[in-house]
């Protein structure tokens, strides 16, 4: 699938190829002297969104990409932010979709209910922890888990917050939007089809917590945060690259997309960019591997996106099953 860069107006590719030729160079020096956010520009912040944004069909708007960019850019003022680097920031915060949810204008909603739930916690880790017992309950309303929602059930206000349940499609959309409220790298990550005979699919959540990606399953719950522990575990292991359905994919707003996230719900075909990820479910994903914490390298290459929130059930003939 398309990058969404030829609707782009050349005057934001061009805008933002200057601004992260600099940002490496600069950015220290300058991060609150007079900018919105640490280490990034809002000129820079609305330039990477026009450029790098898959879906344009969305309609959306210039008044809705600067707000989405200032709400966000709020974020790089709470006691954390230094721990997001303005590379991750771009990759992992700043995107305002994750798939081809229909748009709606959640982040200020989602900002105001849980920031002030992490604006005392001084590392990501324990802002993670501050989301996590309040998410599904936080915008009055007790939201749970329904089977069989997607592609109904997808747009975080207009569908999960409005009908108080989604499937896990919905469901990880409406978390990992929690955790980039409030400057959390995070991302969606799934696979359209589980190695195994029964099939299935599933999607989740990562959350970047400083040093490297956790995992965690989008089910609204009352148990403590636990990471890289659920019901999945041991079938993500068996996932691999090849055939394509079968790998572990999370769509992504960057240059180092390299694979496309196929919408399966949609009659019409579709897909979005994507990274693979099937290589870090092998092992343990406490341990950092790969783009997950080559920060040197991600540097070299201008980028670095790096939280993960995972998303997405098929089963055969319908989406979202029960696992």
């Amino acid at each position: 699938g398309a990058l969404g860069a030829g609707s782009v107006p050349l005057c934001a590719v061009v805008l933002f190829a200057l601004a992260t030729s600099t940002v490496a160079l600069v950015a220290p020096q300058r991060a609150r002297a007079g900018r919105l956010g640490f280490g990034v520009a809002l000129h820079e912040a609305v330039a990477y969104t026009w450029l790098y944004r898959p879906n344009d069909t969305d309609d959306v708007t210039k008044e809705y990409v600067k707000k989405n960019a200032e709400y966000a850019l709020l974020t790089r003022t709470l006691p954390y932010a230094d721990q997001v680097p303005p590379e991750m920031f771009f990759r992992y915060v700043l995107p305002y979709s994750h798939f081809d949810e229909p748009l709606d204008d959640w982040r200020q909603l989602f900002y105001d209910k849980l920031v002030d739930h992490v604006k005392n916690n001084s590392t990501l880790e324990a802002a993670a922890h501050s989301v996590w017992p309040v998410w599904y309950r936080a915008f009055d309303k007790n939201l749970s888990f329904k089977a069989d929602q997607t592609p109904q059930i997808m747009a975080p206000i207009s569908g999960t917050l409005k009908h108080g349940f989604a499937s896990c499609t919905g469901l990880s959309i409406f978390l990992a939007n929690c955790f980039r409220a409030v400057g959390i790298p995070a991302r969606i990550v799934g696979t359209n089809e589980w190695n195994r005979p029964e099939k299935g699919n599933h999607n989740w959540v990562e959350v970047w917590t400083g040093k490297h990606w956790n995992f965690v399953d989008a089910v609204p719950s009352e148990d403590p945060l636990k990471w890289n522990s659920t019901w999945f575990v041991d079938q993500a292991r068996l996932q691999e690259s090849s055939p394509i359905e079968h790998a572990i994919l999370s769509p992504l707003w960057g240059p180092e997309a390299d694979n496309n996230y196929d919408l399966l719900w949609r009659e019409d075909g579709g897909d979005v960019p994507a990274i693979d990820l099937t290589g870090n479910y092998g092992g343990h994903m406490g341990a950092p591997s790969g783009l997950w914490s080559s920060w040197g390298i991600v540097a070299i290459l201008g980028t670095a996106g790096l939280v993960t929130l995972g998303l997405v059930c098929k089963s055969k003939g319908s989406w979202e099953k029960s696992p």
